[in-house]
């Protein structure tokens, strides 16, 4: 049996009756992202049974009334601010590095024009689908005077009748005209009024709203990584034609170009629930649906513009495990339409890419000892997880690493780790049984495969800092002793077949583990866990897959005969996407399949090395969370004044290192200057990019453009 027919016995079939078995179960969401729209439509409802109170809103007055880099984001009144609708959004703005605020509605009113010295407006799904009548008017003078608002899909869409009871206004949303097109016709439309569809984008816009190469594919043409089984119709240009409900118009399709969708792992073309809308779209239209009509688009009215979003952002984050959209259209918001100030979501401004090695079974034991000899992993540093148990798909098979006996393995491990990749567990012992197995209501069974798994990587990867020094008699090994001083040497995870059981999550991030293998929130870069409904694991930072359309592993592209040169040109495009727009991903492999395609995987690495490292960089996940936790605590203001000079104050509790603000010349055409030189500035192309360095706090100031 050759390594890629043995490693395709682990990672295909199995993986495929893994996704049958959770959706029987009804937790396919723990198994796999993607499944906003791809599996159920969402029903938008009235929340007729408020969050509770549970801490007032800060008062705009604490912050500085004049702050061109502060999102204002609209919540109703008695909001809790630690529901996870509300901390989805401002984790995805801090993700993005940006400054997100909310703010009450009666805040808002009484800010008046005064809410023009912000730098825009979020008016969030989920959250407040009820809004009255001086609320949607307050809204739209904001709008007309100057404003730039994010308008997602049911705000503001139900009104309070006589009774007190949420109802759809008639005929339309009152918010249709800042749309630029009519919807939420429930009173004509009743339950047809939302519908699913595939949603259909320019490459273009679709890189743009931060989906990398992989995460969309193309619609309409034939691609071994693109297709679904049938390759649907072409979409037609922008015209009306008559809906196949209530007689009403949709807008539909694209301007002339190469049309993509977004994609799942193993899923294929996904579809996601959107209103149906009526009339021609004058803006830019961003993504269509040929049931829906427009998705998203961006829309000038008066002096502001509206970027309208026709998807449950929230809910696709919160619930679906899919953060990807609204991650993307609130970048594409701050960057695109606001031209905001950002800071950097990577060490130092320098993108890069997670490589994460999969070492399931003992038939990955050659082939990587061959990668080895062949100079693969003095690249990287890379991320590397192994199964390390004696069995790998039924108890009792002996066909595991068998770490704790395998000194061959070991030493490998060993070896990896003095070239500085991060080793870590790769689940429970036995890859598949583990993988297929284990479930929420079987921790009992399945914790001590984890707990197994964890300490034999520890044990083998865990040396004295001196190997000729005894421990001190009555202390514990100066490993376990350096692990209460700094923590342990094994920090990250992967779950076999992706199967990540909340008890499982919750025990590795009480044993130190800070950063995992993700199969949820795909496409995406570094993020927090979002998962039925709440935040789960703050200390940990999740790292989602990144696949190349339906497939991911050169075992799945061996098997669906996906040709190389479609792989290849995947792989130049991933690195091209972090270097384009200063960001990360993760993708992965194994050794096995790695070996066969080893051509593919040289060229991958070589091409990622002529970027030069100023440009590009591999980042292990245990590097990138510690990063994201210590970029979690950095604070910035921005102040302009009336000759449009902004003034940045930043502030670290322990240090400003490795932290770049990133400016755009689109707004801040001339280089930033520092009075008192706590800052340099580096010009990164489209980009002015500010370090302050090792200190605690730093000011500079920059002149924005007229009416910028």
């Amino acid at each position: 049996m050759s390594p890629l027919t043995h490693s395709h016995h682990f990672y295909v079939p199995h993986l495929f009756k893994a996704l049958l078995s959770f959706a029987v179960a009804g937790l396919l969401v723990l198994a796999v992202g993607d499944l906003g729209g791809s599996r159920e439509a969402y029903s938008s409802g009235p929340n007729t049974n408020p969050i509770p109170f549970e801490g007032a809103i800060p008062h705009l007055g604490r912050w500085a009334t004049n702050d061109p880099g502060l999102l204002l984001m609209l919540v109703p009144e008695g909001q809790s601010l630690i529901h996870s609708n509300v901390t989805a959004w401002m984790d995805a703005a801090s993700e993005e590095g940006i400054r997100l605020q909310p703010v009450t509605d009666r805040e808002f009113m009484a800010l008046g024009t005064r809410a023009l010295n912000y730098a825009g407006l979020v008016l969030p799904d989920q959250l407040h689908a009820i809004a009255n009548d001086a609320l949607i008017d307050s809204v739209r003078q904001y709008t007309l005077n100057g404003g730039h608002v994010l308008l997602v899909y049911d705000f503001g869409t139900f009104v309070l009748d006589g009774n007190q009871k949420p109802t759809y206004p008639i005929p339309k949303s009152r918010l249709s005209d800042l749309a630029g097109v009519d919807y939420a016709m429930y009173d004509a439309l009743r339950e047809k009024s939302t519908v699913i569809g595939t949603v259909l984008a320019l490459s273009s816009d679709l890189r743009d709203l931060q989906v990398p190469p992989g995460k969309s594919t193309a619609y309409g043409r034939t691609s071994k990584i693109a297709s679904a089984k049938t390759a649907p119709p072409s979409p037609t240009l922008i015209k009306e034609t008559p809906a196949q409900t209530g007689g009403t118009k949709r807008t539909r399709a694209l301007p002339a170009g190469q049309f993509e969708s977004y994609s799942g792992y193993l899923l294929g073309h996904l579809k996601y629930s959107s209103f149906v809308t009526r009339g021609a779209f004058a803006g830019k239209l961003l993504a269509t649906s040929e049931p829906a009509g427009l998705v998203a688009g961006l829309h000038a009215i008066g002096r502001g513009k509206v970027l309208f979003v026709n998807l449950p952002l929230t809910y696709l984050k919160v619930v679906r495990t899919d953060a990807l959209p609204m991650h993307g259209f609130l970048h594409y918001f701050a960057h695109n339409v606001l031209h905001m100030a950002n800071l950097s979501p990577v060490p130092n401004a320098v993108p890069g890419l997670t490589l994460n090695w999969h070492l399931d079974s003992f038939a990955a034991q050659l082939p990587a000892l061959t990668l080895e000899k062949l100079g693969i992993f003095n690249e990287g540093p890379f991320s590397i997880d192994m199964t390390a148990g004696p069995d790998a798909v039924t108890p009792g098979d002996n066909e595991g690493w068998d770490l704790d006996n395998n000194p061959v393995a070991k030493k490998m491990l060993q070896r990896f780790a003095e070239k500085g990749h991060a080793i870590g567990s790769h689940g429970g012992w036995n890859h598949d049984y583990y993988g297929l197995n284990a479930s929420e209501g079987n921790r009992t069974t399945f914790l001590p495969y984890l707990e197994k798994n964890l300490a034999s990587i520890i044990r083998s990867v865990g040396r004295p800092f001196r190997q000729d020094t005894p421990a001190p008699a009555g202390m514990p090994a100066l490993k376990s002793f350096a692990d209460m001083l700094v923590g342990s040497l094994v920090r990250e995870y992967s779950a076999p077949v992706g199967n990540n059981p909340a008890w499982a999550m919750d025990w590795l991030e009480q044993q130190g583990i800070v950063a995992a293998y993700f199969a949820g929130h795909t496409g995406l870069g570094p993020t927090r866990q979002y998962r039925e409904g709440q935040l789960r694991n703050p200390n940990m930072w999740m790292f989602p897959v990144t696949p190349a359309g339906r497939f991911a592993t050169f075992e799945e592209f061996q098997v669906n005969n996906v040709p190389k040169h479609e792989v290849t040109a995947w792989y130049h495009a991933m690195v091209d996407f972090v270097i384009s727009h200063n960001t990360t991903r993760m993708v992965y492999m194994h050794p096995n399949g790695a070996n066969v395609w080893r051509d593919v995987l040289q060229d991958f690495l070589a091409y990622a090395k002529s970027k030069g490292s100023a440009k590009f960089q591999w980042y292990t996940m245990p590097r990138l969370a510690d990063f994201m936790t210590t970029r979690q605590a950095a604070a910035w203001t921005e102040q302009r004044d009336s000759a449009g000079v902004s003034t940045f104050e930043l502030s670290h509790p322990r240090s400003l290192a490795e932290m770049v603000w990133m400016l755009p010349k689109t707004r801040y055409a001339d280089l930033p200057t520092s009075d008192d030189g706590s800052v340099t500035v580096s010009d990164a192309g489209s980009h002015w990019a500010v370090r302050a360095g090792n200190i605690r706090k730093a000011k500079f100031t920059a002149r924005t453009l007229a009416g910028s």
